[in-house]
């Protein structure tokens, strides 16, 4: 396939092209909720005892989950979440064959159906299952097993993405992938749906070429224009036909600004819902707040808005509970109410930081949910901006704007970047990426006015080919490596530079300042090294990898091998 070429190229050209069309292929499978590139990576599985699964992601709520999520936390209770929400397993194969093989499909039943039986614990697996794949299926299973009281909407996607014509697939396939879909229903029994899919060169095509529409019309009852920006009140139907696509699915990229992720069943959700539903009661606007979007044009004919570049940043419960009410059946009446709508044209960065502070200072609202307008925010955006490199501290922004993949960086990347090399913590970077930005004391070691802004990019420079080598085949790493030690490497790259081990991120300063660098071949002498370390820990204290690297323990055994190997040289 020319265009998986000239993606890798962009992309990830260091990589092995069998791993780099597992993340091609994920990436299109999962075009709607559009993953950055180090989310789609995270859940590689493929590369031996992987049972013809390559990929794995899970989502509660429209939210990829991680060891970290709320959701699979043992402190969190299942009443912490809203009942009827919805989580999918989404489990990809990608084979760059030329065509469609009925024994992947069997191999792939097989697998599904031992992985969904909750009677068999997945540990009993291991001797059969690489443990990064078995981790990415207890994710599953743990929100599955959580929520189980709550009654979730599951789903399971399965997707065999292949460079082959889906129009001549045989009739043995197609009845293998019947069973395959059979096969889960009964592992699940009350899955709400199972969706097995083909992805032929043809698909992938079109996927690749696909781009979430950001210009959008909405029809409008009556409005109030001051300036550029308007007030109007909009029927719930026309608001519901504005944020849902053609699939009738959420478009989730016109919240990627939205401090605040869907809250479930809270209180205010429960009250916005039973609002929506009343038969008798006052207007639904008189009773909420409404919504807050911005959008960089507005023009309006014959009462309907044409809005350019649209994020909708206040009003995300209010969005959430118009789209649960109004997909059911029965919703006619609830379509006829109004919404108030607030417009705001507006292409300044500052002007839309301050809307987005003030709309989400109405009600309790925590710090960390507004980080990417914070001022070191903008100025890591800025300097990354003279140096031709994208911080995507508004998610999305800059890969909407065609901008090289390679070079944008995420907060989250960022972050755990600084955690594992400026303070040692790679076993935090590793195991608790969502807290890095949830916690405040994590978060103001990692992001505050001291640390100079050269520190960041030089991290998130080194980091990014960090990932490139652990994916390529010079690193000849396994898969449970590739998922786990890459932040474990660039702890040990930054020590070597520093000839010695560095607790804060402002130490950074001298190897930041003159761009401090380090060959291929040092690269692979220190991921060498630390593999090595790393068995011998494993077979000492009989710990699977992926435990072993969420642990602080484990950074500072490798630290220690490291000081002893410079003292004492000698094999």
């Amino acid at each position: 396939m020319r265009i998986f070429d000239a993606w890798k190229t962009e992309n990830l050209p260091a990589a092995e092209g069998s791993t780099a069309f597992e993340v091609f292929a994920s990436e299109l499978a999962l075009r709607p909720f559009d993953l950055g590139l180090e989310n789609i990576e995270s859940g590689i599985v493929g590369g031996g005892q992987d049972g013809a699964i390559d990929s794995v992601y899970v989502f509660f709520d429209d939210a990829l989950l991680d060891e970290d999520s709320d959701v699979v936390s043992p402190e969190s209770r299942p009443t912490d979440f809203g009942q009827d929400r919805n989580l999918e397993l989404w489990v990809i194969q990608a084979k760059r064959t030329p065509s469609f093989s009925e024994d992947a499909v069997e191999k792939l039943e097989l697998t599904m159906s031992r992985l969904l039986d909750l009677s068999q614990p997945l540990s009993s697996l291991s001797i059969l299952y690489n443990s990064s794949l078995l981790s990415r299926f207890e994710l599953f299973r743990s929100a599955w097993e959580k929520l189980i009281t709550r009654r979730p909407r599951i789903s399971v996607n399965v997707v065999y993405a292949a460079p082959g014509d889906t129009r001549n697939i045989t009739p043995q396939l197609e009845a293998k992938l019947h069973t395959l879909k059979q096969s889960i229903q009964n592992a699940i029994p009350d899955t709400e749906r199972v969706v097995t899919q083909l992805l032929g060169d043809k698909e992938m095509m079109a996927r690749y070429n696909e781009r979430p529409p950001y210009t959008l019309a909405m029809s409008y009852q009556e409005s109030a224009t001051s300036g550029q920006s308007h007030v109007a009140l909009v029927k719930l139907r026309d608001y519901y036909n504005l944020i849902v696509d053609e699939n009738g699915r959420l478009r989730r990229h016109l919240f990627e600004w939205n401090v605040r992720d869907y809250q479930g069943n809270v209180s205010v959700n429960q009250e916005i819902r039973s609002t929506l539903t009343a038969q008798d009661g006052p207007e639904f606007w008189w009773l909420n707040n409404g919504v807050t979007l911005l959008c960089s044009e507005a023009t309006s004919t014959s009462k309907t808005y044409s809005l350019s570049n649209i994020q909708i940043v206040n009003g995300l419960q209010t969005s959430h509970e118009i789209y649960e009410a109004l997909r059911n059946p029965g919703a006619a009446e609830a379509e006829e109410r109004m919404l108030l709508v607030r417009i705001i044209v507006t292409g300044d960065a500052v002007t839309r930081d301050q809307v987005i502070r003030a709309t989400n200072r109405q009600t309790a609202i925590t710090d960390a949910s507004l980080r990417a307008t914070d001022a070191v925010q903008r100025n890591i955006e800025d300097y990354f901006l003279t140096h031709g490199w994208y911080y995507d501290r508004r998610k999305g922004y800059y890969k909407n704007d065609g901008k090289d993949p390679s070079k944008i960086i995420s907060i989250q990347f960022l972050g755990a970047s600084i955690t594992a090399m400026g303070l040692a913590r790679p076993d935090k970077a590793r195991g608790k990426p969502s807290s890095l930005l949830k916690n405040d004391d994590d978060y103001k070691l990692v992001f505050n006015s001291d640390i100079d802004l050269q520190i960041y990019l030089w991290a998130a420079k080194l980091q990014r080919r960090v990932d490139g080598f652990i994916l390529s085949e010079a690193a000849e790493a396994t898969v449970p490596q590739k998922s786990n030690l890459k932040f474990h490497l660039s702890m040990l790259i930054a020590e070597k530079l520093n000839s010695g081990p560095i607790r804060r991120p402002q130490q950074l300063r001298r190897l930041a300042l003159k761009d401090a660098d380090v060959s291929d071949a040092e690269i692979g002498e220190i991921f060498s090294n630390l593999k090595q370390w790393a068995a011998s820990y494993l077979k000492r204290e009989g710990v699977i990898l992926e435990r072993a690297t969420k642990a602080q323990r484990f950074s500072e055994y490798l630290l220690a091998c490291v000081k002893a190997e410079r003292e004492d040289p000698t094999p």
